[in-house]
């Protein structure tokens, strides 16, 4: 897949199909629009691009209100490859480019730069100084500059339309089991293993210490997870958390992983979140708390077994 950040020397490829979106979490919405651009450009012996922007414009408008990426950059990178999608082309937002008309937007960057033949958008996609342009204003503007648009409807799941924002929520509560319907798979964050207090080692529970670069992170809990490395995925039970029996005072991330010893400090790794088990609580002795997690791995084992 090519990942394209200069347009200027972006060279001209056959029929360009392009995609727009921010893609936070390329969902199964997501998925539905970069299915269409990819069928499009296939159809027509062509090309299929996606076009999203870094950083996301919210995080740059207005910083404090900006939501929580589900994805780090390189993960919603890898994930728009495993797409099918030809190329991406990630545009630098500015506070000039944010002041662009839709028009010129168009004009400037998907005609003029990318050379597009078709454009494909959600149904509720905004762009342009003061978000003016709308899926309507795609259209016209395609007819206006000579290219297709195609619009792609809502994609709904157990009656939800599927959107980063809903996706957002379920995670804020905990639903993974609902996140994952929208997302298409789980939920996981990633980053590398650091090393803590090392408090699992102590009773017997050793565990890998996850430095998430993942914004979007479920609440506090113990969660059945998989812990996946280069070489497979590996079922796992984490406690996210401030550790309360131990009286710490930093929230940390951290994976048991069932059954194994290597040692994996500083590899970067993922940690699926496939269902929540139980809120964090704190327990009066350490032998308590030993009690309630041999509990929980039984209970991770199960959930895992059948996901």
């Amino acid at each position: 897949m090519e990942i394209i950040r200069d347009l200027e020397a972006l060279e001209r490829h056959p029929y360009p199909v392009t995609a727009i979106g921010n893609f936070d979490g390329v969902h199964l919405g997501h998925r539905a629009i970069l299915k269409a651009a990819i069928d499009r450009a296939r159809a027509a012996g062509g090309t299929a691009f996606a076009l999203t922007f870094d950083p996301l414009p919210a995080k740059l408008l207005v910083p404090a209100r900006a939501p929580k990426l589900i994805l780090t950059p390189d993960d919603k990178l890898e994930l728009l490859r495993l797409s099918g999608i030809d190329g991406v082309i990630v545009i630098k937002f500015t506070l000039d480019l944010s002041m662009l008309p839709p028009r010129d937007f168009v004009r400037d960057y998907l005609r003029g730069k990318i050379g597009v033949r078709e454009v494909v958008v959600g149904h509720s996609v905004s762009f342009g100084h003061n978000r003016a342009g709308n899926a309507a204003v795609m259209v016209e503007l395609g007819r206006e500059l000579g290219f297709d648009t195609d619009v792609v409807g809502p994609v709904k799941v157990d009656g939800i339309e599927v959107s980063s924002t809903k996706v957002r929520e379920a995670i804020a509560i905990g639903d993974m089991h609902r996140a994952a319907r929208l997302l298409g798979r789980y939920h996981f964050l990633s980053g590398p293993v650091v090393r803590g207090r090392e408090r699992g080692r102590t009773i017997g529970f050793p565990t890998a210490n996850l430095a998430s670069e993942t914004e979007c992170i479920p609440p506090d809990g113990v969660y059945a997870t998989r812990v996946i490395l280069d070489d497979g995925a590996y079922p796992s039970i984490t406690n996210i958390g401030m550790r309360p029996t131990f009286a710490e005072s930093a929230r940390s991330i951290e994976a048991h992983i069932f059954d194994f010893t290597r040692d994996i400090y500083d590899q970067r790794i993922k940690l699926e979140l496939v269902e929540r088990i139980r809120p964090e609580k704190k327990f009066d002795t350490p032998d308590a708390l030993k009690a309630q997690i041999a509990i929980d791995l039984s209970k991770a084992r199960e959930i895992l077994s059948a996901a």
